[in-house]
């Protein structure tokens, strides 16, 4: 029986300043605290450091000699989670907003305090490691899950606020393709469909899995983006190796006329205008969910207007009979040419004319809302 210890791995700070007293002050009072540390004089040396250390946190300087660190800090709390608190003698509240706007999660002015500093240090700390453990709670709690506990999917009628019709089309009895729609408060709705790679039956356990974080994890304090994020890490810890979602996570605002898309490495929605009837994809780029720590998602806001349409659908509506490139176009021309048609009358009449007759190889899901 080994009698060795796991010792756990200190917290590593990564100190981004070209100022080399304030780098080595910094790294002493942290040192002294019990924290591991990194320097790094500028944003090259800084994104070497991030891509080959796991770094907690990040302490990041405004004006660096090769650039301006609130761009690094965009680029890194856009892939992670890792909180950054600027240090700078740049005092200005135009600096400071833009701190913030960026993604930072603190702003420290010079000359700095040392107590004030290891202060605000360690409640980010803390903070993350919450984050983490609640990740993980989530992830424990969704293990002991059994497919007998997959929620139902909502209907219509259930939600006539929501405004939504859907179709579904399952090559299966129990497939991975879902979709979840949660009221958030006030007029504000949230609309997810995803697609869970693989098409065995054993699919739907997973999904039930999603649809679970969904409910823990939507609020109306979190954006879709950050609950993207806490799904991941928690898919992470519980999918089998290679499985993963694809999925587009829609929050309408009807009172703010504000439409927010999330897409993880799915298909692009599509929007039709009540006014003009003028159909249009809404292209984004993002990662998958529950295989990349890091994993980076496209984010869209876009003004709607009442008697807007909204669509999601699954990769299945797209590629029955051709590439899913040819398949997006066709989808697209349909919903357009279906525009004056009922909301229901047309997510069904755009599922029939995609199957033309033929029964579908893979699930397919499609979600209409109108705004």
């Amino acid at each position: 029986m080994s009698n060795e210890v796991t010792v756990p791995r200190l917290p590593l700070v990564l100190i981004v300043d070209d100022d080399l007293v304030t780098t080595v002050t910094l790294e002493a009072l942290l040192r002294d605290a019990g924290l591991e540390t990194l320097r790094a004089g500028n944003l090259a040396e800084a994104e070497t450091l991030l891509h080959t250390h796991p770094v907690a946190l990040v302490l990041l300087d405004v004006h660096l000699p090769d650039g301006n660190g609130l761009d690094l800090c965009r680029k890194l709390t856009g892939a992670s989670s890792t909180p950054v608190l600027f240090i700078s003698g740049d005092g200005d509240v135009g600096t400071k907003t833009g701190g913030f706007a960026a993604g930072g999660v603190d702003y420290i002015t010079k000359p700095l305090s040392g107590a004030e500093v290891l202060a605000r240090v360690r409640t980010h700390l803390r903070l993350s490691a919450a984050r983490e453990s609640l990740a993980a709670l989530y992830a424990e709690r969704i293990s002991r899950l059994s497919a007998a506990q997959q929620s139902l999917m909502p209907h219509p009628e259930d939600l006539p606020h929501a405004a939504f019709q859907v179709c579904i089309r399952q090559a299966l009895q129990a497939g991975g393709d879902f979709y979840d729609v949660i009221p958030v408060g006030g007029r504000i709705v949230d609309y997810v469909v995803a697609d869970a790679s693989g098409h065995d039956l054993g699919v739907s356990l997973w999904t039930a899995s999603y649809k679970t974080l969904l409910a823990y994890c939507v609020s109306a304090v979190d954006a879709p983006l950050d609950t993207c994020r806490s799904i991941n890490d928690s898919l992470r810890r519980v999918l089998p190796e290679g499985a993963y979602f694809t999925a587009l996570h829609a929050r309408l605002e009807r009172t703010a006329k504000r439409l927010t898309l999330v897409n993880a490495g799915h298909p692009p929605a599509i929007l039709v205008g009540g006014c003009d009837g003028r159909a249009r994809l809404l292209e984004q780029d993002g990662d998958i969910l529950g295989i990349f720590a890091d994993a980076a998602f496209g984010v869209l806001d876009i003004p709607v207007q009442p008697g807007d349409r909204l669509y999601l659908y699954t990769d299945g509506l797209v590629e029955m009979k051709s590439s899913r490139e040819d398949g997006c176009a066709r989808v697209l021309d349909a919903c357009r040419r279906f525009a004056g048609l009922s909301l229901a009358e047309s997510v069904s009449a755009i599922v029939e004319e995609m199957c033309d007759g033929c029964e579908p190889q893979d699930d397919i899901v499609l979600l209409g809302v109108e705004v």
